[in-house]
């Protein structure tokens, strides 16, 4: 292990107990990144942009998410023990992150879920994810089969069966541990226009994503609409995509920034000029990122309060259909 990524490691798990040093470790990963990621410092040349200027997070330069398809993202050199691909259509080019340790990834994203949802040994887990089963490098699919092994119960998959998602159903229900299901939002419509399901005794979590199913509807209205036909009572929503370590929950419209990833916003028309709060594109800063890269300038359409919460309202005009986080303005 390179003792940089140790040294980061801990300074990132104490930081959950002191997220006031946000700032100071995100400045301390930039440079670190600046000097030893060789596309990252690639970008900083191009763009003339000397890493000493830099002393506050809105004047950190944000890798554009599309290097990701075509570049080896990495920070220092190693073997990576996975890589995760975005999903995508037929001809188009996926994004690829580069995983440094499968365990540090598994470890960030349940320490996230279980700070807000609690021990994920109370919880039977099931994915309503078609296409993603067919992504054997899905990071989502890697984190439900991670969360699954913790709690002891495994994962029960299905895609749009709805007779074998009856039946996944129904056996977990005559367990005694609360059923969490995930599920990427167009599957949840579906599901809805069927008859008889209830999923009242349910967690259940989308992961946004329309697939290009065509529905002009706003995520609230999509969300009521699943809330009520399927008498949701717990209906919750999951940010992230393939190029992060850290996600985030809510279970309204809004994210909260975390000790681990905080959402700034890009000026659509200077991509250099970044505030911490008003509406833009998003650039994130994921910490855990570390080994690759921490600072990923997204195609998502923001609004981030002062506060520090975020909404992402669609994608910028032109920019792929993502299987995660598709949303609708």
């Amino acid at each position: 292990m390179h003792p940089e990524f140790q040294y980061l490691q801990t300074k990132i798990e104490n930081l959950e107990e002191n997220p006031s040093d946000f700032e100071e470790l995100a400045l301390e990963i930039f440079r670190f990144q600046a000097s030893s990621n060789k596309v990252y410092k690639q970008f900083l040349k191009y763009i003339k942009k000397n890493p000493k200027d830099v002393s506050h997070l809105t004047e950190i330069p944000f890798l554009p998410i599309s290097f990701f398809k075509n570049k080896e993202i990495k920070t220092l050199d190693w073997v990576p023990e996975s890589i995760f691909q975005s999903s995508g259509t037929t001809g188009q080019i996926r994004s690829r992150h580069f995983i440094w340790k499968l365990g540090f990834y598994h470890s960030t994203a349940l320490r996230i879920f279980e700070k807000q949802f609690g021990p994920i040994s109370k919880y039977q887990i099931i994915g309503l994810l078609p296409t993603y089963l067919e992504n054997p490098n899905s990071s989502l699919i890697s984190m439900l089969l991670a969360f699954g092994k913790s709690s002891g119960m495994g994962t029960k998959f299905c895609g749009l069966d709805f007779a074998a998602f009856e039946a996944i159903l129904e056996s977990a229900r005559k367990g005694k541990r609360k059923i969490l299901i995930f599920s990427v939002t167009y599957a949840l419509l579906q599901l809805s226009n069927q008859n008889g399901f209830n999923l009242s005794d349910c967690l259940v979590i989308e992961t946004g994503g329309m697939k290009g199913m065509g529905e002009e509807k706003t995520k609230s209205e999509l969300a009521e609409i699943i809330r009520n036909r399927l008498k949701i009572k717990q209906l919750y929503s999951e940010y992230g995509m393939t190029e992060l370590i850290s996600q985030s929950y809510s279970n309204s419209i809004e994210y909260q920034n975390s000790a681990l990833l905080k959402v700034l916003v890009r000026d659509l028309n200077d991509p250099f000029y970044v505030s911490e709060a008003g509406r833009g594109a998003a650039n994130i800063i994921s910490l855990s990122n570390f080994p690759t890269c921490s600072f990923i300038a997204t195609d998502d359409l923001c609004q981030v309060s002062e506060s520090g919460y975020f909404q992402i309202s669609g994608r910028l005009e032109g920019a792929d259909l993502r299987g995660c986080n598709l949303l609708f303005a």
